[in-house]
């Protein structure tokens, strides 16, 4: 089957790196997200004082 091969090819270590990759890629829009947050909130009581 086609199918189990494809399995098989993600459980090797080219699957590891992409799901490595992954992590490293969510990790980084969150950190992201909360640095424009952070922004935000400086820049928002910059203006209120």
């Amino acid at each position: 089957m086609e199918f189990s091969s494809l399995f098989d090819t993600l459980t090797t270590t080219w699957g590891d790196e992409i799901l490595v990759w992954a992590v490293a890629a969510v990790a980084g829009c969150i950190c992201l997200i909360a640095v424009v947050n952070v922004l935000d909130m400086f820049l928002d009581n910059n203006e209120m004082g």
